[in-house]
């Protein structure tokens, strides 16, 4: 008898403990962790947040910035299912089964703090300030621009722009006395917080997080969704999904949720249009 007891208790351990490892193993499959460019974040967390009050079996944890870079390195590892990247992917990058799938646009943007009293600036200006020429806005106050990495994208669309701005941008990355900046959110703050300080971002950034900044129009023209379509405005920034190549039904019901017309709606409310 007491032999019988001990076998049933036995038995209703391993039942428990089998039962234990499967809801665990529901509750991760049922886990996606997203990560990547800071510019896409503030987007990606009303998107998530939506997604979640929708599933709310569905657990989404949104990382602080680790860049497109991050990203890209971080999902082949499985340390996070869903990259955002600001960059297709390369050829090596490609090669470790990563697929990217472009679903949204934002421009990118010269931003001044809703303090400083100006709307407008030309490449032209532009040109002067990196060279450190031009060091005085209209009203007198000095002129702080914020500098970031060489490589960084919002780096390279700038210096894309033209040869000059490219010079100018380069001699800005070795002066001493300019601020740096080593993260999207790390330069928003600056800009902020600093007296007549300029920098670049994306709109769906200072929409997203609702910063206390101002996009500047460039040579005349707004840097809105509109503008963007139309071909008028230079210099848009594409977001990318990085995944691997076989996923989770989790994450793939995710991404129909970001291309469907609710989560297409949430992109356009905070400063980004669809890709598709």
């Amino acid at each position: 008898m007491i032999h019988l007891k001990q076998k049933y208790c036995s038995l209703s351990v391993f039942v428990l403990t089998l039962i234990f490892f499967y809801f665990t193993i529901a509750a991760c499959s049922a886990a996606i962790t997203i990560g990547g460019t800071g510019n896409a974040l503030g987007t990606m967390k009303w998107i998530a947040q939506a997604y979640q009050e929708a599933n709310p079996d569905v657990q989404i944890t949104l990382l602080p910035s680790i860049g497109s870079s991050g990203a890209i390195k971080a999902v082949p590892k499985g340390a996070i299912q869903i990259g955002l990247s600001a960059r297709p992917l390369k050829d090596a990058e490609l090669e470790k089964g990563l697929v990217a799938v472009e679903y949204a646009r934002t421009p990118t943007v010269f931003a001044v703090s809703n303090r400083t009293k100006i709307d407008a600036v030309t490449q032209t200006q532009l040109v002067d300030i990196y060279k450190g020429v031009l060091k005085q806005w209209p009203d007198g106050s000095t002129i702080r621009p914020i500098i970031r990495q060489a490589g960084d994208d919002n780096t390279k669309q700038i210096k894309a722009l033209s040869p000059e701005l490219k010079k100018a941008v380069e001699i800005a990355e070795n002066q001493q006395g300019f601020l740096f900046a080593s993260t999207d959110q790390e330069a928003v703050d600056k800009i902020e917080n600093t007296p007549g300080s300029i920098g670049v971002t994306s709109l769906a950034l200072l929409i997203s997080e609702k910063r206390e900044l101002r996009a500047l129009t460039l040579d005349g023209v707004e840097p809105n969704i509109q503008s963007c379509i139309a071909g008028d405005y230079p210099i848009i920034k594409r977001f990318y999904f990085i995944l691997p190549k076989e996923r989770s039904a989790q994450v793939d019901a995710f991404l129909e949720f970001v291309f469907s017309e609710k989560g297409s709606d949430i992109l356009k409310q905070n400063g980004n249009y669809p890709a598709q």
